[in-house]
């Protein structure tokens, strides 16, 4: 029977009674609509699910590419320094000739020489390397420069006395300021007596290719302790790091001081090679001494025997110019002022006097006063510091490089097998150069005070530079208990940090290169 209205009547009401009307016309819409809102935020959230997927491994695989490319710049860095001499390519080079494999990507390595490389004694290299993970890439660059050995305050290959065989402690009230280092060879260690000790005794980084230092009165057992030998504490010291050898020979110098590595005279005298790409080049023993002309160039006045020759250095003019006697052949003038490297076959009796300023021109040094004065190392050759040495105007580390002292300062290196100060120097003694004594090939090479243990009146030895060495040599004796100076010299070592970045002409080199920037590049 059809639905249909009924009409009810009453006396007072008439009424239309609705019977039952299915629903299911207007339920399914809305499902299908409720069903397309979930499958749209499901779809919308698998949508930004694989996004930040996606996002994610991208990140991952950048930050792959970034350390592939970090470890591609190590290698190519440590490539450099396992060639015996470096490169001499002017061109950009890949050292490992094409992309190389590391774990899920791989490195390509440029090495770009610096322009100035073939007139600069220190070579310095920018390294390119792109790490590469799929269709990520990351680019790193940094530059890097051969280090000198100008870089350290002090530093031994052995910790043992050259003389007695026996170790050589430091001691409370000695001040070491600037970077230290020891080899630890032969099984020497460091050995510090801080006994009485109330402030450090060394102010930079102390390190060493062995494992352990020898401590007195005892090994420090806090923070407090260790502040007393180091500037910073505990953490002022590393141990295990790779050795560092000594230059092989000083025939580096010796053919810079002649222009050549060839042709060498053989009657004694001094030979004027500034004009021929050297510098200054003595056959024999002399005793040599540095001062300043009327207008503050440079002389060294060098005594052979009765023979005395003076040779100036004009800053102004650039040119050198010689008095007295020459070896045959020599001449007496040079337009040029060379390559400031004075070397001498024989021994060096003598060395006192004072370093001439650099010609400083609207606060930018136009003309180097630099000096490297050698000897030969592997035949024992000898420096001995009769007086003091020193610069003209001292350096401040403590103002900036390009204040007014820092850029007249100028600049010396000693290169010797042993070099020594003589027992009859002043009882307050300074020296202003980096010292280098001994070499690979030498059986030892230190330098010491000449009969420490009995010199007298005491005082104090200032080395602003630093001190090379293959073995430690001995300036002094001191009590153990006290720490008190007996005889001989106290120390007071500062670092020239001048003499890292600008090292005294053909001064050796580590064989380590120092880092000098580190950048990632844009994609």
């Amino acid at each position: 029977m059809k639905n249909k209205l009924a009409i009810i009547s009453d006396s007072n009401t008439t009424r239309l009674a609705k019977r039952p009307i299915s629903r299911a016309g207007h339920a399914l819409p809305i499902t299908i609509i409720a069903l397309f809102l979930v499958a749209s935020s499901t779809t919308a959230m698998l949508l930004v699910t694989a996004n930040a997927l996606h996002l994610n491994s991208k990140q991952r695989a950048g930050a792959s590419a970034f350390n592939i490319a970090e470890s591609g710049a190590e290698m190519a860095a440590l490539w450099l320094k396992n060639q015996p001499h470096p490169p001499t390519q002017a061109d950009p080079f890949d050292p490992f000739g094409g992309p190389q494999a590391l774990a899920n990507g791989t490195y390509e390595v440029t090495i770009y020489p610096d322009p100035a490389n073939p007139t600069s004694y220190l070579k310095t290299f920018r390294i390119v390397s792109v790490g590469t993970v799929g269709e990520n890439s990351r680019t790193i660059e940094v530059v890097v420069k051969q280090a000198s050995f100008g870089r350290y305050a002090y530093f031994t290959d052995s910790e043992k006395s050259s003389i007695s065989g026996g170790a050589i402690w430091w001691k409370a009230g000695e001040v070491v300021d600037g970077p230290v280092h020891s080899n630890n060879s032969n099984g020497a260690n460091f050995n510090i007596n801080y006994n009485g000790s109330n402030s450090p005794i060394f102010l930079d980084i102390v390190t060493g290719s062995g494992s352990t230092i020898n401590y007195s009165p005892r090994r420090p057992r806090d923070e407090a302790t260790f502040r007393r030998i180091f500037l910073n504490g505990s953490k002022g010291f590393k141990l295990g790091v790779p050795p560092i050898p000594l230059p092989p020979s000083s025939d580096t110098q010796r053919n810079a001081a002649w222009g050549s590595s060839a042709g060498f005279p053989s009657t004694n005298g001094v030979y004027l090679r500034a004009g021929l790409n050297g510098g200054i080049y003595v056959r024999g023993d002399a005793e040599m001494q540095l001062s300043l002309d009327a207008s503050g160039n440079q002389e060294l006045i060098i005594k052979q025997g009765s023979n005395v020759t003076t040779i100036n250095f004009n800053k102004t003019t650039g040119t050198t110019t010689v008095t007295g006697p020459v070896g045959p052949g020599s001449p007496t003038s040079a337009n040029s002022l060379g390559t400031g490297v004075i070397y001498c076959t024989g021994n060096i009796t003598s060395l006192k006097g004072e370093v001439a300023d650099n010609l400083v021109v609207n606060d930018e040094i136009v003309v180097r006063s630099a000096f490297t004065i050698a000897v030969d190392v592997n035949a024992g050759k000898y420096i001995r510091i009769t007086d003091n040495l020193t610069y003209h105007t001292r350096p401040d580390k403590t103002l900036d490089s390009s204040n007014p002292v820092n850029l007249a300062a100028g600049t010396l290196g000693l290169v010797a097998k042993d070099i020594r100060i003589a027992s009859t120097a002043p009882a307050n003694l300074e020296i202003n150069a980096v010292c280098l004594a001994g070499g690979q090939n030498t059986s030892g090479g230190s330098f010491y005070v000449e009969n420490y243990s009995s010199k007298k009146p005491t005082g104090t030895l200032t080395v602003l530079g630093g001190i090379i060495q293959k073995a430690r040599g001995p300036v002094g004796t001191f009590d153990s208990s006290s720490g008190q100076t007996l005889t001989g010299y106290a120390k007071n070592y500062s670092y020239d940090p001048r003499l890292a970045s600008n090292p005294p002409p053909f001064y050796p080199t580590t064989g380590q290169y120092e880092r000098l920037s580190w950048r990632l590049l844009p994609d």
